[in-house]
């Protein structure tokens, strides 16, 4: 392939490594999660990441709220 004719980027991550895998046991909450990632045409890792993150955000603002700062 010519320099011309670059390849579009693919979306997401770019494979810099590997990435852990975790294991979790959830339950229906992850059946709940399954149906709400799949009508937003997201992968269950996006929302999970996504869902995660906004939790973390959430808990460290009440946390430093507590704390006085």
């Amino acid at each position: 392939m010519s320099e011309e004719q670059e390849q579009p980027r693919r979306r997401g991550r770019p494979a810099t490594g590997v990435t852990p895998k975790r294991n979790v046991r959830i339950g229906e909450t992850w059946e709940q999660g399954e149906g709400l990632a799949a009508r937003q045409r997201l992968t269950m890792t996006a929302y999970v990441e996504e869902a995660l993150r906004r939790h973390n955000a959430y808990v460290d603002r009440l946390l430093r709220k507590a704390e006085g700062g």
